[in-house]
């Protein structure tokens, strides 16, 4: 099974700096918001992961983004939301 893409939004650039730094080194690129997902900082984190159970454990296991973020699904019609972090 190939990877799929995940994009974190965050409603604070604060937030959306934690995870960089959190993630440093590891396969993710830091993006524009896409414009179909709303969020305060207009920036975003993109990564790819096997399933939608082990992108929400990579979100979740970023610190300082608790109550600061959303994660979505990529998928061919647009973004699914998955869970408000």
């Amino acid at each position: 099974m190939s990877d799929r893409p995940y994009v974190i939004s965050f409603d604070s650039t604060h937030a959306a700096m934690a995870a960089n730094s959190a993630l440093a080194g590891a396969p993710f690129a830091m993006i524009p918001t896409p414009r179909e997902i709303s969020a305060g900082c207009g920036m975003s984190l993109r990564f790819s992961a096997e399933d939608d159970g082990d992108a929400l454990a990579v979100a979740k296991g970023i610190a300082d983004i608790a109550g600061r973020a959303s994660l979505y699904a990529e998928g061919d019609d647009g973004y699914r939301l998955l869970e408000k972090l």
